[in-house]
């Protein structure tokens, strides 16, 4: 019950934080050092494994991850995403990456690495790794993103990692990148 409300606390407080201007986003800056009618975007995914990684047939694919971002940002009025070949090559030359990574981690596991001694457990409770499938356990989806020219390394920006429900992980990707590149 109190993780319930605790929640439902957050889930408000998020909602009225979404009625915020981003003061600072790729859009801000990149407008700001060429401005632009549109700018082209190369998106590139891969999965990152940390301390916390699930493997899982179910977990989100490169290109899932890539289409999720490009549907974001077609949405947004200056940003769209290159053409790709059938091999995964970009047939057009991109102003810009966003380089996205990605990992799915299991929410009671990381939760009970970090705070094993501040939280009691009952006996009862079974251990993470008894084979739950992935829908009926806490998973999430951790992703973040870097924005680069395009044949650059230095960051032009970079976003905080985000955690986002097994289920609702394209929606988010797909709301955050509209978001992060709107004007």
């Amino acid at each position: 019950m109190k993780r319930l409300a605790f929640c439902l606390s957050l889930l408000v407080v998020l909602s009225g934080c979404g009625g915020f201007e981003l003061t600072d986003s790729p859009f801000l800056r990149i407008s700001r050092v060429q401005p632009k009618e549109s700018y082209l975007v190369a998106v590139q995914a891969r999965l990152v494994p940390t301390d916390y990684h699930v493997p899982s047939s179910l977990a989100p694919e490169e290109t899932e991850v890539r289409e999720a971002a490009c549907r974001g940002l077609s949405f947004t009025p200056r940003f769209r995403c290159v053409r790709m070949s059938e091999a995964g090559e970009s047939l057009e030359k991109p102003d810009y990456v966003v380089q996205i990574d990605y990992d799915l981690i299991d929410e009671r596991s990381f939760l009970s690495r970090r705070f094993t001694r501040f939280v009691l457990v009952s006996g009862g409770d079974r251990e993470p790794d008894e084979g739950d499938d992935v829908g009926d356990a806490d998973y999430l989806v951790r992703w973040g993103f870097r924005v680069v020219r395009h044949g650059g390394s230095k960051p032009v920006f970079q976003s905080v990692f985000r955690e986002e429900g097994f289920d609702t992980w394209s929606f988010d990707v797909e709301q955050w990148m509209e978001r992060y590149f709107s004007g």
